[in-house]
Order: structure tokens, then sequence, then C-alpha cells
């Protein structure tokens, strides 16, 4: 290969990367314009109370999240069978009408179909990291994932602050129209930017899967079904705290605080200390295990929790829960960086896809838990039944993950440092 030919097939996989990263950026960005407002709009589109308009939210909310875990694999293996570029678009653009359609709506029966239509054709995350792993040599792979969480949780935390100023500035229905338009963009920018190779360079990465594909290879394999299951049960603590989160913080404030502006800075700060975390730890996964990364990263998030459960200062719980989302932001980009090396390259859509279930099952099931817990015990039991899901059954998991590879034999970096496998 002459070097005209390297240089422009290495910025192909770095171009690809970069759009990808800016198109689901963008979607993450435009699509929390919805998360803190839904409520609040449904009050105004109906003119039903609180309580009513949180129940409604929660509806429309759990059925796209339940619509995500059941597209997930279905949109895996259609990328893996006709391209992960398509995959992206579809899902930009189904999340673009969708945001364009709740600004538009008249009722809250049509904000429960379009939510769950958003939810059902959800999957850019998990299409932007198959496009990553398949196109990127394995040695920048878990470099260039870390960029795209870090990319995906400042557009999350950025969105909620964009919104709050268009809402001042307009209404909810105008900010989430124009949500809708500016989605649109990421579209374009999957669409015109991308130029996705006809096979993918990567090799496959489990021996004896060369030749398998898509979710028979994921089901064969040992190594990779407990992984999902450990991602899911590592997963669990942070959403578990999030439901309480703003009113918590309130009850902790002083009476004459500004709350509204305290939280969303607090939510924002949140956002850039786990893209921070994301993107160091894809650099260090160059010189560490992804085992050796997760727990380290686990025992921090149950440690940030503990004491949690004892705070009566917003500004210690600040420093606790930023500290905990900077060990959140790198266990985010050490799953889903192992999670490619645990299948042959035709499958990495499929894997992705099961991820992206994995997310939707956990991101369903621990807020409603939490809920639970702080109307019947308060908010110190949440935060002490986060940190025991992550100490009491995420690490008892991480040690049968390790165990299981140790026992069926994959890729010595999985469990070893690059120095360590010299």
């Amino acid at each position: 290969m002459t070097t005209d030919v390297k240089a422009r097939t290495v910025h192909g996989w770095k171009r690809n990367n970069y759009a990808a990263t800016l198109a689901v950026a963008l979607v993450a960005t435009t699509f929390s314009f919805t998360a803190p407002f839904l409520p609040l709009y449904l009050e105004q589109l109906a003119d039903i109370s609180g309580p009513e308009a949180a129940m409604w939210a929660g509806i429309a909310t759990g059925l796209g999240g339940f619509l995500m875990f059941v597209s997930g694999p279905i949109w895996g293996a259609l990328g893996d069978r006709y391209g992960r570029k398509a995959m992206l678009v579809r899902a930009c653009f189904g999340g673009a009408l969708g945001l364009l359609l709740i600004g538009l709506a008249t009722s809250v029966w049509q904000i429960v179909v379009i939510r769950a239509f958003i939810g059902f054709m959800a999957g850019a995350g998990p299409a932007g990291m198959a496009l990553v792993s398949a196109s990127t040599p394995p040695g920048e792979m878990s470099r260039y994932l870390g960029r795209f969480q870090g990319g995906v949780m400042v557009g999350t935390g950025a969105g909620p602050v964009i919104a709050s100023v268009l809402v001042a500035v307009w209404s909810y229905k105008t900010t989430f129209v124009i949500g809708g338009i500016l989605m649109f963009s990421g579209t374009i920018v999957a669409a015109l930017m991308i130029k996705e190779p006809p096979r993918s360079p990567r090799a496959a990465a489990v021996p004896g899967q060369q030749k398998a594909s898509g979710f028979r290879s994921i089901m064969a394999s040992p190594i990779a079904r407990t992984a999902l299951l450990l991602v899911l049960l590592l997963g669990i603590a942070a959403p578990m705290i999030q439901p309480i989160l703003p009113s918590f913080t309130v009850s902790i404030l002083p009476a004459d605080a500004n709350s509204t502006v305290i939280i969303g800075w607090l939510f924002f700060a949140i956002s850039v200390s786990s893209a921070i975390g994301a993107v160091y730890a894809g650099r260090i996964l160059s010189r560490m295990a992804h085992t050796r990364l997760l727990l380290i990263s686990a025992i921090a998030i149950g440690l940030f929790l503990i004491p949690m459960m004892f705070v009566h200062n917003v500004w210690v719980f600040a420093v606790l829960l930023i500290g905990m989302s900077l060990f959140a932001g790198m266990l985010a980009t050490g799953s889903a960086s192992l999670l490619p090396t645990l299948v042959s390259a035709a499958a990495l859509s499929a894997i992705f896809g099961l991820y992206q279930s994995v997310q939707a099952l956990s991101g369903q099931i621990a807020p409603a838990i939490g809920g639970i817990i702080a109307a019947q015990l308060g908010y110190a039991w949440v935060f002490g039944l986060a940190a025991a899901s992550m100490l009491g059954l995420g690490l008892p998991m991480y040690f049968w993950f390790v165990r299981v590879v140790r026992t069926h034999g994959n890729d010595p970096l999985i469990v070893e440092s690059p120095a360590q496998s010299h």
C-alpha cells in the first residue's frame, strides 16, 4: 500500500469517527431537551395537574424504554447485514421526526405514541459505537470510543441548559420543534460525512468465531453472555439515584436559594464530569486492562454513594456526585470498549444492539426502584441501596466474568494490561 493510499485510509476512519461522534452528540443534545420538561409540557398541553402529568410522562417514557429494549437486537442484526451507517442515519432521522412531532402534538395520547415511536427508532449511540469499532484500528479503538462517549455525555448535559433558555424565550412547543429541526442536522452529518467501508478491516477478536455472525456468535460465547450481564449489573447504581436528585438537592438547599439554577448547573457539572471520565478512560485503556478499569470504577462509585446517605450540605453533595460521575463515565467507556473485543467483526452491531437493550433495561428498572424506595423509606436509603447494588451485585458479577474469561480463554488484554501481556 502506498503512502497516499495509507493516508487516505487513515483519514477515512478518523473522519468516520468524528462524524459519528458529532452526529450522535447532536442527537443527544436535542433529545435531552424533553427529559426535564416533558411533565411541565403535558401540564400545559392537556391542562392537567402536576401528579397526573408526571404519571403520563412516566408512562410515555416507560413505553419508549420498553420498545428501545425490544428494538435493540433488531436494529443490531440489520446493522450487521445492511451497514452501520444506515442504522445511524435511521436512528437520527427517527429521533428528529419524533421530537418535531412532540412539538406539534395536541393531546396526551399523541405524546405517548410519539414517545413510543422514538423508543422503537432509537439506537444512534449503539450504531455509532459499532461504526467506530468496525473501522478503527484495534490499538486506537478504546481511545475513540472514549471520545465518542464523552461527546454524547456533553450533549446530554448541555441539552437541558439550552432548552431552559429556549423555553424562557419562547415556549415548550416551540422548543421541541426547534429541537427536532436541529436534530435533523445529525442525520445530515451521518448521511453526508460518513463513508462506511464495504468490509470491516477489523479482524475477528474471538478465535474460532471468524465464520460466525450476529447473535449466534454472541449466544454461543459464554464470555459475551456474561459480559452483557456484567454491564447490566454495573449499570444499575447510577440510574437508581437519578429520579431523586432534583428533589433531594432542594431538600438540602437553604430556603432562599435559587433551586432551579443550582440544579441546572449541578446536572451540567455531572455530565461534564462523566464526559471527562469517559475520554480519560479511553486513553488509559492502552495501559490498563478492561477488567481492572471496571473494577476500579465500580468500587469508586460505591464508595462515593455511601457518604451520600449522610450528607446535608449541598456543596459536599455536589462534590460527591461529581466524583461519582467521573467514575461512571470511566465505567461507561470501559463497558463499551470491552464488548467489541468479545465478538467477531460481523457481530459488532449485534453486540451493541444488545448493549442498547441492557441499557434500556437498567435505565427503566433502576429509576423505578429508586423512586419507590424514596417514597417508602426516604432519600438516604436510595443512596445506600445503589451502593449495595454496585458492591453486592456488580462486584461478584465482575469476579465471575473474570473467571469465565480465564476458563474459556480469550484476548489476554481483557484481564491484563498491554505491558503484562508482553
